[in-house]
């Protein structure tokens, strides 16, 4: 017998998921951090319509350290974030393999809509 998922787990999950893709297609070299606000902003782009919040953020970050998927360093008022990823698993890489390399074209694409709105306003 399955236990019915509530519409917020199933949006918190969808979140997880797309922040995580996020970061982890930041993922260049071995010691990569990424920057909250950075991160936050490419996350937001990816999610589009759903007007994501700093809230509801920080609550997908906690879940996300909590489930030790992401490592956080803060350097004076800097939090930086990192993908973490088990060595080992081969199972499913060439298929996440495509879907970072899908996210971080549409993650580098909002970035540089982000970039160019904030450029034209000063």
């Amino acid at each position: 017998m399955t236990v019915p998922i509530s519409d917020k787990t199933r949006r918190q999950r969808k979140l997880d998921r797309v922040a995580f893709e996020t970061l982890a297609a930041q993922h260049t070299e071995p010691d990569s951090w990424m920057r909250y606000t950075d991160w936050f902003q490419l996350t937001k782009a990816k999610c589009g319509l759903l007007g994501l919040g700093n809230t509801t953020f920080s609550d997908c970050i906690k879940r996300l350290l909590n489930q030790g998927k992401i490592r956080k360093s803060q350097i004076a008022k800097n939090r930086f974030y990192q993908a973490v990823f088990i060595l080992g698993n081969s199972l499913g890489i060439e298929n996440d393999r495509q879907e970072s390399s899908a996210v971080l074209d549409k993650a580098a694409q909002a970035l540089e809509q982000l970039s160019r709105k904030s450029s034209s306003v000063l």
